[in-house]
């Protein structure tokens, strides 16, 4: 009896091993790609959307296994610094920030994708020049368009309409009129809420009024900084104009964006530049005062310029990015997953998340459906701005938010606030 059982577990060894070249070989062992993930925890995708996307994608390749890790905002750069440094990638494929495209790409912490999407994306062109402007670097597409944030213009019409105005302003003199007169009837006492508590976002803000002035580019062609001149110093100087006027909330100087589009749902602003979520809670009975009162509109821009968009917005773009040390036979995979998560057809599946970066999803009716204000969208996000893509760009950053700071509070005067900005700005580039 034994020798007739050894005999069969030989025959099936035997035949297993016959099978294995041909695939057959039993699944349970078979080894599992796995790939390390990095995302945010903070913004954009909800880690909830993220795991979706994730069980999709392992249900369409069952031999690969996602590892997420999902850190706030603050720790992303970091701990992808702390990757690119390490023999062998912790994360294979990161969220990447497009501030941080032209350190990742300088300094070769992430791969060039332009291989990748020349043979896999066929569609390229349906998503917007200004999005993907956002991720290169020398001609380099250092990510894969994720989500596509930008900012709107928001107003209260109840508020315009006790002040005599029918419309939005489209001038930047027209708002700033606007605002003046709102004040003078005391129908609110502070017209403008915005978010310029000394963080990224007042460099957002800047950037963006910048734009509304006629150049939202804070270096030139040669790469030298241009905020002490034009329509950046035009900028610095409108914004102080608000603080010391009383048109916008002192409160601004410590506000972040949550806070700015709470004070302006609860009734107490007319007007609100902020990143598209602030659609979402004005009209939320649970978070809004003035469900039916607010809208999404283009942004006032200075007369003669922005002609080709009558906006000027700033982008928020995410990407997803391929660490330059995930091992070669990683890659493919890698790939597959950022085209994935990234693809129209998956996007499509999230449009009350985030706005998509392809344009005919964007235009689709399920979006007019879920977004009625889908039309203003479009048009911000073709007047966006980009942050500049500098290689040593939080250094930059953490300078144009000092001095912007202080030249908004009256700490400074509003040109040696500038000057001192370019000047050192400079001092790094010695």
């Amino acid at each position: 009896m034994k020798k007739k059982v050894a005999s069969v577990l030989m025959g099936l060894t035997t035949l297993s091993t016959l099978l294995a070249p041909l695939g057959v070989a039993n699944a349970a062992t078979t080894p599992k790609v796995v790939l390390k993930v990095l995302y945010m925890n903070q913004a954009g995708y909800t880690t909830t959307v993220l795991q979706q996307m994730g069980k999709a994608f392992e249900k369409k390749y069952p031999n690969v296994s996602l590892q997420f890790t999902f850190l706030p905002y603050g720790q992303m750069h970091s701990a992808i610094l702390t990757s690119a440094a390490a023999p062998t990638a912790q994360y294979d494929v990161v969220l990447s920030d497009l501030i941080w495209t032209g350190e990742f790409g300088i300094r070769g912490y992430t791969l060039p994708l332009n291989s990748y999407i020349q043979q896999n994306v066929k569609n390229a062109a349906d998503i917007p020049q200004s999005i993907w402007n956002g991720f290169k670097v020398n001609g380099k597409i250092m990510a894969m368009p994720f989500l596509a944030n930008f900012q709107n213009f928001y107003y209260n019409k109840a508020i315009l309409k006790k002040a005599g105005f029918n419309a939005p302003p489209k001038t930047m003199a027209a708002w700033l009129h606007q605002m003046q007169v709102i004040k003078a009837k005391k129908i609110v006492q502070y017209p403008y809420e915005d978010s310029w508590t000394q963080a990224e976002g007042l460099v957002c803000d800047y950037v963006r009024t910048a734009g509304e002035f006629g150049n939202g580019n804070l270096f030139n062609a040669k790469g030298q900084p241009v905020m002490n001149q034009g329509a950046p110093l035009k900028a610095l100087q409108f914004m102080r104009t608000l603080y010391a006027d009383g048109l916008a909330n002192p409160n601004s100087l410590t506000a972040d964006e949550p806070t700015a589009a709470n004070a302006f749902a609860s009734g107490q602003a007319a007007f609100n530049t902020n990143w598209t979520f602030v659609t979402g809670i004005m009209n939320n009975p649970s978070q809004s005062k003035i469900v039916g009162q607010g809208v999404v509109t283009t942004f006032p821009v200075a007369p003669g310029t922005n002609r080709a968009t009558q906006s000027a917005s700033i982008s928020g773009f995410q990407g997803l990015a391929m660490t330059a040390n995930t091992p070669a036979s990683l890659r493919p995979w890698a790939w597959k997953w950022i085209q994935f998560a990234t693809s129209p057809a998956v996007q499509a599946q999230h449009l009350h998340s985030q706005w998509p970066v392809w344009s005919t999803i964007a235009s689709s009716a399920q979006e007019r459906k879920l977004n009625p204000s889908a039309p203003v969208y479009q048009k911000n996000l073709d007047a966006v701005y980009n942050r500049p893509i500098v290689v040593n760009y939080l250094q930059v950053s953490s300078i144009i938010q000092q001095y912007v700071h202080e030249a908004i509070a009256g700490t400074i005067p509003v040109k040696q606030a500038a000057d001192d900005m370019v000047n050192q700005i400079n001092a790094l580039r010695a």
